[in-house]
């Protein structure tokens, strides 16, 4: 006969591995040292956020890699080609406890009505998106690029 494991024993093992990911967020924030940080965890994972009270997107993106190397991993940047959302995220461990960390990016906007979001081509050409689909192989322009226009033709 199989081994079953009673519901009792399933919920004291969930608080057992969501206390062990508590412990493991906790020693990123103390190695880390940085402010701003909101955290949650599971049973299944831990997810750090560097939110706007951590300094500008640049010092944000910075804090994003840093946690990004306790966790083991690199940052990337992640664009949503589905609707105007950008944000700085890695993907890593603590403990064995799969780590997720990250910081939104606001969308920067533009064209005839101004608030279209805008969107950079391979090339680097700054255009309007109306509709907000980001087309393949482009990147949203947000607040870690410079400001849009002088260099930057916005169409």
């Amino acid at each position: 006969m199989a081994a079953t494991r009673t519901p009792a024993l399933a919920a004291i093992t969930d608080c057992a591995v969501t206390a062990a990911a508590m412990r493991a967020a906790a020693a990123i924030i103390e190695q880390s040292a940085l402010p701003g940080l909101s955290v949650t965890c599971s049973s299944r994972e831990i997810a750090v956020q560097v939110g706007e009270e951590a300094g500008n997107a640049a010092e944000r993106a910075a804090h994003v890699g840093q946690l990004a190397g306790i966790a083991g991993t690199h940052a990337y940047r992640d664009d949503s080609a589905a609707s105007a959302w950008s944000s700085v995220k890695a993907h890593g461990q603590a403990r064995g406890i799969p780590v997720t960390i990250f910081t939104a990016l606001r969308v920067r906007t533009g064209g005839p009505a101004g608030t279209d979001p805008l969107a950079a081509s391979p090339g680097g050409q700054v255009t309007a998106v109306p509709g907000g689909k980001l087309p393949p192989g482009w990147r949203w322009v947000t607040d870690l690029d410079d400001e849009p226009g002088g260099q930057q033709e916005v169409a």
